[in-house]
């Protein structure tokens, strides 16, 4: 019983074109407009030129002054260093002749201005090195410079893209209120039909929610590879570890679209959907997709929102697989995401279980 209903799920699921057209086409445009829009905007623009920093001694550091050689030589140099007294240097950052200025003490700190795309590759550059400090030797210190590109590009241009995956994920949001508007018998006949069918409610439940599922991360790894292979995107080479979060993320939406379909207002079918398109771009939004760094701000005043937001942890796990070679930030943002996915199943769950219907 459990696999027929998972088979007509998805076969009823696919005749739905508007969630089709919302969940892959639509962002599949979107990334192709970016893409032409801004997506070699980094060759002429900000990385176009080395980075001019300062470095103020305050102790010797023999490691930190060879990882500093490593990426301020060659043709592809990544910085430029500029000789200043630390008085000097403070006017200079703040004139806008240099971006950031690094302090080596017994800790090595980074201070810069803004929080720009030159800001955030000075930041990385420090946290690789910081990284590895322990164990760094003659032999590996110039992999500092190589860790900046390895992993992919930290630039606020495929930011944008990150924040579309998201979006893409959290877009299940309409397939997961269409699967609980089937389930709902003031809402649908068929959904009067299933209140009265003599099955428990949690095979079918669970047999929807597996169905959606299934079928949006085909969607949204079709959009992914689109911008891997059609528009050349760098994700990075850790891309097996990108599809848990996508699992993840698409989960975390269909389960959002449950629970306003269990919610008892707005009551009709129009109305839930315009909650749930409202919810999850406000989400989106919060997540970079229109202007840059929204999330920073969010970061910097109100922290807990970002540990809330659905789209930022999808983003966030993308950005920390491309950039840090440790994987922690990577599976905090998981652990924080299962646990609104979970949190939002509970609720749906225990808001269907106490429907009563008086007359169908």
């Amino acid at each position: 019983m459990f696999l027929h209903y998972i088979k007509y799920c998805f076969i009823t699921s696919l005749r739905k074109k508007e969630i089709i057209f919302w969940t892959l086409l639509f962002p599949i445009a979107l990334s192709t407009f970016m893409y032409a829009g801004f997506g070699k905007i980094n060759e002429t623009t900000e990385l176009a030129k080395p980075i001019p920093v300062a470095v103020i001694h305050n102790q010797k550091d023999e490691f930190f002054d060879k990882a500093i050689e490593s990426i301020s030589k060659g043709d592809k140099k990544i910085i430029t260093v500029k000789n200043f007294s630390i008085n000097n240097a403070t006017k200079a950052l703040n004139s806008g002749k240099i971006i950031g200025i690094f302090y080596v003490d017994d800790t090595i700190s980074l201070s810069v201005k803004g929080n720009n795309l030159k800001e955030t590759v000075l930041s990385t550059f420090l946290d690789e090195y910081l990284q590895r400090r322990d164990s760094m030797n003659f032999s590996t210190v110039y992999a500092c410079k190589e860790q900046l590109k390895s992993h992919g590009s930290q630039d606020n241009i495929i930011s944008n893209f990150y924040a579309i995956l998201a979006m893409t994920c959290l877009f299940s949001v309409f397939t997961g209120l269409n699967q609980i508007y089937t389930l709902q018998g003031n809402l649908s006949a068929l959904g009067a039909r299933r209140s009265l069918a003599p099955v428990p409610k949690s095979i079918i439940i669970f047999s929807e929610f597996i169905t959606a599922l299934f079928l949006q991360f085909i969607i949204t790894s079709i959009g992914f590879f689109y911008m891997k292979n059609i528009l050349k995107l760098n994700f990075g080479e850790r891309i097996l570890e990108i599809f848990p979060v996508l699992i993840l993320g698409n989960a975390c939406g269909i389960a959002l679209g449950i629970l306003v379909g269990c919610l008892k207002f707005p009551r009709t079918e129009g109305g839930k959907a315009g909650l749930a398109t409202g919810i999850s771009m406000i989400l989106s939004v919060a997540d970079d997709l229109c202007a840059p760094s929204i999330r920073i701000m969010i970061e910097r005043n109100y922290p807990i929102l970002n540990r809330i937001n659905p789209a930022t942890l999808i983003s966030d796990a993308l950005y920390s697989l491309n950039v840090y070679e440790t994987k922690t930030r990577y599976y905090t943002n998981l652990t924080y995401l299962s646990i609104i996915t979970i949190i939002l199943c509970v609720i749906s769950y225990i808001l269907t279980r106490r429907n009563r219907y008086a007359s169908l």
